[in-house]
């Protein structure tokens, strides 16, 4: 399988070693890439700037967007003065503030101060920031950012927070825009849940349904995927939660979700399938899950749902901390160092090594089953598929397409910050960062090589090569299979069990996957040698790369700066 076959034939492979290929179609080029603007917060203790979201659409997003119903002449001259006005902004949180950059004018940049509250989050919670658009009035951009279990709505053209909701009954580690349907997004949280919310609803008191045999309704609230009693508002202005995906044993995270990140312009991690009515999601229970998006009947209803179309954990042996659409059936994920036993077959020997975390393209193998080709225009609602125990239980429906290992860190906690960039034009780019690194790097996902097969064990590949009369009553194949170590190890090795130490050991695992190979960016401002990089992003439709530090500052890279 050639590097391209990854990612199917959508690229244009002619473009591939010709002189006219664009520069990261070949890791052995230089990227284009040079420092043009740093952005400083003057402030004697200035905040961590902990994540960043580049304003996504350009001129042509329109005929795209809610397909295509406003690509009309009367919105067309509204829509070129919106990206003009936009176009290159920054939305950047840190703890309790929200700023907006504007690297293409020279508009003063914006900010919102939360006010200070009772929650306790841990070290690892963000304020997760997203744009989005209500279609009704797609000239005023929101900026829906979260801090703790509570979602703010901000409009930048009036500067006022527009909408205020609450639900979630644990910190919100994602937030994820659909790429069309701008007025939806999702939040994930560390109450095991997913909620969907709509923004052309208001948030006001509608009552939960009714569980039979009670006949008023239900007082379960958030923590069973309802919304608050009746008694209780869900929040203000603009937005209402439509649909709930529910953790619990019987097909949801059994622990928190932490990855449903995305944006429009694919800036950052996509969650939302960009064509069918499905999201995937990933969480702290090394699960990742592929579920369908079924709205209720009613806006005053609420639609829950328990059992996904596709739920496995064995893609990864760690959290997984990021989930991305590629394609129509392939995905990307990344996922923590896993702390591994050197022995699985000694219960009395506890020694660990620590594998790298791993970064996975995979295929969903299900795709056909649930949407046939022959009935992919049918309206959602009208969808009865429904997944069987194996599907949302432990499926086996999934083939991994390329694996590749991030840098060796030497604690299971320290793990990269990752964005995802990707257009119909455009090559995928991924960019990964360590909170608290001087340097970025990134690479293509169509250049990521083909996963190896893992290697035979010396036992096997020894019987292979035996003829078959030698082993007429199977006897050396049953005494090869007792002698095989689970873990991979060679057979006849000696595996008695050895005093527990506790010590990790750094032994790499017999199948390592080769490092992940492409083109970094440093810091090299010699003046304040102490900042460090937090998270970054590549925007403006692959003409600039965005970073934000340890003191606030936000760094531009353009192409082909000075």
């Amino acid at each position: 399988m050639s590097q391209l076959d990854l990612l199917g034939d959508d690229l244009d492979q002619e473009d591939y070693g010709s002189n006219d290929a664009p520069w990261y179609r070949d890791c052995s080029n230089d990227h284009p890439f040079n420092l043009s603007e740093k952005i400083t917060v003057n402030k004697s203790d200035p905040p961590v700037s902990q994540s960043l979201a580049i304003f996504p659409w350009d001129e042509d997003s329109l005929s795209t967007l809610w397909e295509g119903s406003l690509h009309t002449t009367d919105h067309l001259e509204k829509w070129r003065t919106f990206i003009s006005d936009f176009y290159g902004a920054v939305a950047v949180g840190s703890d309790r503030h929200l700023y907006v950059y504007f690297t293409n004018n020279q508009r003063p940049p914006l900010c919102v101060t939360l006010p200070h509250d009772t929650q306790t989050l841990l070290a690892v919670d963000k304020m997760c920031v997203a744009w989005a658009l209500d279609h009704n009035n797609p000239s005023e951009p929101l900026i829906i950012f979260a801090r703790g279990s509570l979602i703010y709505i901000y409009n930048i053209q009036r500067k006022f927070v527009t909408g205020y909701i609450r639900g979630h009954g644990g910190a919100i580690t994602s937030i994820s825009v659909h790429p069309t349907s701008t007025h939806l997004f999702c939040s994930t949280s560390r109450d095991y849940t997913t909620r969907i919310y709509d923004l052309t609803l208001e948030a006001q008191k509608v009552p939960n349904p009714h569980w039979l045999p009670i006949k008023r309704p239900s007082l379960a609230g958030a923590a069973h995927g309802l919304r608050l009693p009746f008694s209780e508002r869900e929040g203000y202005g603009i937005g209402r939660c439509i649909c709930v995906l529910q953790g619990g044993r019987s097909g949801g995270h059994q622990a928190a979700v932490l990855a449903s990140v995305g944006a429009g312009e694919f800036c950052s991690i996509q969650a939302f399938h960009p064509r069918l009515p499905i999201i995937a999601t990933s969480g702290l229970d090394r699960q990742v899950k592929i579920w369908p998006v079924r709205y209720a009947s009613s806006p005053e209803e609420i639609k829950r749902e328990d059992k996904p179309l596709f739920s496995s954990g064995r893609v990864h042996k760690a959290r997984v901390l990021s989930i991305s659409w590629l394609q129509e059936d392939l995905l990307l994920t990344h996922s923590a160092p896993a702390l591994m036993r050197v022995h699985p077959d000694d219960p009395v020997n506890k020694e660990t090594y620590l594998e790298a975390g791993e970064l996975i393209i995979w295929r969903w193998l299900g795709l056909d089953r649930f949407f046939p080709v022959e009935h992919e225009d049918l309206q959602p609602r009208s969808r009865l598929y429904r997944g069987i125990s194996a599907d949302y239980q432990e499926s086996s429906s999934f083939k991994i397409i390329s694996i590749h290992s991030f840098p060796t860190t030497p604690s299971q906690h320290i793990v990269p910050n990752l964005s995802l960039f990707q257009t119909p034009e455009h090559d995928p780019l991924i960019f990964f960062v360590y909170p608290g690194a001087r340097s970025f790097s990134f690479t293509n996902a169509s250049l990521m090589s083909p996963r190896e097969h893992p290697p035979i064990p010396a036992a096997v590949a020894k019987l292979k090569k035996k003829p078959p009369q030698d082993d007429e009553d199977g006897t050396d194949l049953a005494e090869a299979a007792e002698r095989m170590n689970i873990s991979g190890g060679n057979a006849g090795e000696d595996n008695e069990p050895q005093p527990s130490t506790g010590v990790k050991n750094t032994r790499p695992p017999d199948f390592v996957p080769p490092p992940i190979i492409g083109w970094g960016i440093a810091l090299r401002d010699p003046e304040d040698s102490e900042e460090k990089l937090m998270n970054c992003a590549m925007g403006c439709n692959g003409e600039v790369i965005v970073g934000v530090g340890s003191k606030g500052s936000v760094w531009v890279w353009g192409r082909g700066d000075d």
